[in-house]
């Protein structure tokens, strides 16, 4: 994957976050379920983004390329 790619993937996803859930545990004490944090995924022009949502505030955060490997 080239890095452009990846930041110009990074730099749409963080100016829209808005995209699917992903069904997995969050596990991560930062981001918890009972604070109603969920794992959201995008994908750019086959660029895979992670990132996390609350869901009760619409706050975003940990922004993250997910390698495909």
């Amino acid at each position: 994957m080239l890095k452009k790619e990846v930041q110009l993937a990074m730099k749409e996803v963080k100016s829209n976050p808005q995209d699917k859930e992903i069904r997995v545990p969050m596990t991560d004490p930062k981001w918890s379920k009972e604070d109603e944090w969920v794992k959201m995924a995008h994908n750019v022009n086959g660029v895979e983004m992670h990132y996390v949502k609350n869901t009760k505030t619409g706050e975003f955060d940990d922004f993250k390329f997910k390698d495909k490997k």
